[in-house]
């Protein structure tokens, strides 16, 4: 309701209960990522890491493509440095920068049911053109590790 119009027409309840339910998505989803990135540097500079060697990204001409050990670079990697005990602090930090990323994700996967209910078909064919385009350069980019 227009503060300034008493008679405006109201948005529907439906349509700020999806805003609603993606904002705290949103938030809560970014919220979380930087807590585990900063929990992933914390346990970083309580082993020692800020004191250890650096990593030297530099490889020979020609070399295969090895990455090292320090490096995570595909989910099962993560999850298994996060289930190390003690837990990997770059693979905790790694964890917290894959959700920080799935997480604009999500709400366009959440907004494409929220708009088909409000009968925005225009914005629900954006919204799964835009998801579908995330998805699908998420799988093309799965090959790269």
């Amino acid at each position: 309701m227009n503060a300034a119009d008493p008679d405006s027409p109201s948005p529907e309840p439906r349509e700020f209960a999806v805003e609603a339910l993606i904002a705290r998505l949103l938030f809560w989803g970014g919220l979380l990522s930087v807590a585990l990135v900063v929990a992933g540097l914390a346990l970083y500079a309580a082993h020692g890491g800020f004191h250890a060697h650096a990593l030297a990204p530099q490889r020979p001409f020609g070399a295969p493509s090895m990455h090292s050990p320090d490096v995570f670079v595909t989910l099962p990697e993560i999850f298994n440095g996060v289930a190390a005990h003690p837990p990997n602090p770059l693979a905790v930090i790694a964890l917290g920068l894959v959700l920080l990323l799935c997480t604009p994700v999500l709400g366009v996967a959440l907004a494409i049911p929220g708009f088909l209910i409000a009968a925005d078909r225009r914005y629900a064919a954006i919204a799964t053109i835009v998801f579908s385009m995330l998805v699908l350069s998420g799988v093309l980019a799965g090959g790269a590790g």
